[in-house]
């Protein structure tokens, strides 16, 4: 496998798995801003478990741990305590990056010195297995939703939630779960991050890759399948932007690093008109 195709699709994985989960929550009628929170969240405790000794499976299993544990305390904010989700996902972002950056200096101590992690073995064509297995969740999640019963009562949640409760299922509980889902998926694209991009963390690792997620939900119009070409663009987007810096271009530094943005942007104006968002997307659960 070629090296700029290898890089694509190591930085495709943690934009699908925090995109995917991402999905699920806003097809359930909710909505977490606070994805890059999560996903820093994620990066920085696999970091941390790594460290402590573990290999870096377990520190995947970790950083799902404390995403399972951020997903769970947006619900209690956000879908069962009735709570504005924009605010307390914009909180959340401020609250993850001001914890991670104090604990990753706790570790690092005063020097700041780069600090480095195992990373995941390969398993085939040079990629982890969860790099690999990344691509499969958007199918899975399609299959769930439409053709499992726990995944039409979450559609049912997104859409007509009065409908869902009048037949005896509670919202609370299916966006609840969904915001579990989402915040375990998120928190193990961050992780993946730090066990397969670059095996080390440093402040704000994530570099605006939640909110290029929550770009992916709207540019895929909520159907799962079509997060695998947007990720893909942008991935690629990142990978042609190291491509070009190593190759000592002399274009700006910034238009490399806007690049990613620029796409996604531009991905969202062509979709734009093609569908709309769950009927009940931010509405509070009855």
């Amino acid at each position: 496998m070629s090296g700029f195709l290898a890089v694509t699709l190591l930085l495709a994985a943690p934009l699908l798995l925090a995109a995917a989960g991402e999905l699920l929550l806003e097809r359930a009628g909710s909505i977490q801003i606070g994805l890059e929170g999560t996903m820093l969240i994620g990066a920085f405790t696999a970091f941390a478990a790594a460290r402590s000794g573990v290999g870096p499976h377990s520190a995947l299993l970790a950083a799902a741990f404390a995403g399972l544990l951020a997903g769970a305390a947006f619900a209690v904010f956000a879908v069962a305590g009735r709570a504005d989700p924009i605010l307390v996902g914009t909180a959340w972002n401020l609250v993850a990056a001001g914890g991670t950056a104090f604990s990753y200096r706790l570790l690092a101590g005063a020097t700041g010195s780069v600090l480095e992690v195992r990373t995941l073995p390969p398993l085939a064509f040079g990629l982890p297995a969860a790099v690999l297995a990344a691509f499969f969740v958007p199918v899975v999640v399609d299959v769930f939703l439409a053709r499992t019963r726990p995944g039409l009562a979450l559609v049912a949640a997104g859409e007509n939630p009065l409908a869902l409760a009048a037949t005896g299922g509670s919202v609370v509980a299916v966006r609840t779960a969904a915001s579990v889902a989402a915040g375990a998926l998120g928190a193990l694209g961050g992780a993946l991050l730090v066990l397969t991009v670059s095996p080390t963390f440093v402040e704000g690792v994530t570099a605006g890759r939640g909110f290029l997620a929550l770009a992916l939900v709207v540019f895929a119009r909520w159907k799962p399948l079509r997060l695998v070409p947007g990720a893909l663009l942008v991935a690629g987007a990142t990978a042609l932007q190291y491509r070009l810096q190593a190759g000592g271009s002399r274009i700006p530094y910034a238009v490399f690093l806007a690049l990613p943005g620029l796409l996604a942007l531009f991905a969202l104006a062509a979709a734009r008109g093609r569908g709309g968002s769950p009927k009940a997307l931010g509405t509070p659960a009855p």
